[in-house]
């Protein structure tokens, strides 16, 4: 059976992207339909921390950073190099915190200035803090019987409560203050509450936090939200885009737009088939997106003559992840860890056994680095510590003692491997002893003297976030691996997001191959190349431009049908 109906704006995908587009489009007065291909809302924004990197916005101003969108232009053009795009880097930077304003005016989605630094911010034109803003955390019981249309976060403790990176110190060390101890307390008491009535937690922070806020506000302003509602195609018409058919409740529906018609699936980082064509430049296997990024939008968009961008510097956004076997023969794909993640006393080796990268750099450098240096075609790439740092800070899935009172388990699974010796753990990991022994007994010298020449760790702003200057190191970054039994664990490159998409322009409307326009469609978030070209300048600049070109797009698609119109 068919059936028929006409709304003035359809979204497809219910991420950042959709739900920012489907905000600023019913916040106008207009009539949404927002699809979604999933039983819950969010993609892979659930299993985000939602930071968006935004320059010059009233938060930053609020907070008296000293900081211009000129500034910010400079970092962006040594940062892209030759993908510097200066008209849609131009769109972002001057509309951007407009957008911001505008999703806050309109929701109940909040953002905080966050403490993180420009990735690279010794570069010229970088900061120490003032671009990257954190969604405030949302109370989940508002939202009622839809407390369970919002998407699962990727990790959880106690079964089911979320915890932000500023706690986990609380968590670790409850008996080391008052403070500490009452905080642990009342969470787990909140929690443990939340638990007779929710299946999970309902503190909610990260990107559960923007949805749970965004799906609160997009009931009120009416718009039409329907999960279990995946895309056919699109409907075309004299070549414009005019709606879309979807499966709803079993049944085939076509939907048309009278004025736009957003994609914002979320890429296709879940798509073996589009990962080796469009991500070819990269090869690999593993990705944290949530399963339904299977580049819908994509294909599409492609069926109506849209044209792939792939020309970029990376198709994808990256971090570094482990993967743990389970007991019943699954595999978890373990994202890398704030505990670990380039802390004093752990170096990243590859497959000669010398370290490659500055481990302190961000996840998407790490990765980077693997790629540069024989990645997959050698896999044989490592944290290499201590066991004592393990067992201090954790690694990958592993916390820290005592919540991890014994390592038996992640060894006999394969997750982690040991020697007494570095000879003995370089032979098991099959990596030269002698050049394993060399590369550590260099970094040890490095610590002595609290200088890295390789890598430069531990001189810029972003990697001292990471370091710990209660050790008293000449680096806070650069802590000595001496004292076995030693150990490694095996990271492979995983993407965070699909940088690579459809060809678009800075309004978000899909382009053919000659740049012509596709009339009435657009897209956003991961279903469009990226502003950022597969560089990663700092925190939120994935999340970031997918509200922003939300923004663009329904402001285009308005002041086109209002022209029309008249």
């Amino acid at each position: 059976m068919n059936t028929e109906k006409a709304v003035d704006f359809l979204v497809i995908g219910s991420g950042a992207a959709g739900v920012g587009a489907a905000l600023f489009a019913a916040s106008q007065g207009r009539s949404v339909m927002l699809c979604e291909k999933a039983k819950k809302i969010g993609g892979t924004t659930a299993l985000s921390n939602a930071m968006i990197w935004v320059p010059c916005s009233d938060h930053a101003k609020e907070a008296n950073i000293d900081d211009t969108l000129d500034e910010a232009r400079t970092y962006l053009k040594g940062e892209l190099g030759n993908y510097y795009d200066k008209v849609k880097i131009d769109a972002y930077l001057e509309r951007g915190p407009e957008a911001v304003r505008a999703i806050e005016d309109c929701s109940e989605i909040k953002f905080v200035l966050a403490g993180a630094p420009d990735y690279h911010s010794s570069r010229k034109g970088g900061l120490d803090k003032g671009r990257t803003l954190s969604p405030v955390p949302y109370d989940g019981r508002k939202l009622g019987r839809d407390f369970d249309l919002i998407g699962d976060p990727i990790r959880v403790v106690l079964g089911g409560m979320m915890i932000t990176s500023s706690e986990i110190n609380h968590f670790l060390n409850p008996f080391k203050s008052t403070t500490a101890m009452g905080h642990v307390l009342r969470r787990v008491g909140r929690y443990a509450k939340d638990r007779l009535k929710y299946s999970r937690g309902t503190e909610l922070s990260g990107g559960n936090a923007f949805l749970a806020a965004g799906l609160k506000s997009l009931r009120k302003l009416g718009v039409d939200l329907q999960t279990d509602c995946p895309m056919k195609e699109l409907i075309v018409k004299d070549r414009r885009a005019m709606g879309a058919r979807v499966m709803q409740n079993g049944t085939e529906t076509e939907v048309l737009a009278r004025e736009g018609v957003i994609l914002a699936t979320g890429g296709f980082a879940a798509s073996a088939a589009l990962r080796a064509e469009i991500g070819a430049k990269h090869r690999h296997h593993v990705t944290l997106c949530a399963p339904e990024a299977q580049g819908d939008g994509i294909a599409a968009a492609r069926q109506a003559g849209g044209a792939v961008d792939a020309d970029i510097a990376s198709p994808g956004f990256w971090t570094p992840v482990s993967r743990l076997r389970n007991k019943d023969g699954s595999t978890t794909i373990v994202p890398y860890g704030w505990l670990d993640r380039g802390r004093p006393g752990v170096i990243a080796v590859g497959p000669d056994g010398k370290r490659f990268v500055n481990e302190s750099n961000s996840y998407h450098d790490v990765c980077i680095g693997l790629f540069e240096n024989g990645y997959p075609d050698d896999d044989r790439f490592f944290f290499i510590c201590e066991e004592a740092f393990v067992k201090k800070r954790g690694m990958g899935d592993i916390l820290p003692w005592p919540w991890t009172p014994s390592l038996g388990s992640y060894i006999r699974r394969g997750y982690i491997q040991r020697g007494q010796t570095l000879e003995e753990l370089a032979n098991e990991i099959d990596i030269d002893p002698a050049a394993l022994s060399a590369t550590v007994a260099q970094h040890n010298k490095h610590a002595e003297t609290g200088t890295d020449p390789d890598f430069a760790r531990g001189e810029s702003a972003f990697n001292r976030t990471l370091g710990d200057a209660t050790l008293g190191l000449k680096n806070p970054n650069l802590g000595p691996i001496t004292n076995g039994p030693f150990t490694a664990l095996r990271i492979v490159p995983g993407t965070l997001g699909t940088a690579a998409g459809l060809k678009t322009d800075e309004s978000a409307r899909v382009l053919r191959e000659d740049d012509s326009v596709i009339k009435g469609l657009y897209a956003c978030g991961n279903d469009a190349t990226s502003v950022m070209a597969g560089i990663y300048p700092g925190a939120g600049i994935t999340i970031g431009p997918a509200i922003v070109s939300a923004y663009l797009a329904v402001e285009d698609a308005l002041e086109r049908h209002d022209k029309t119109a008249a």
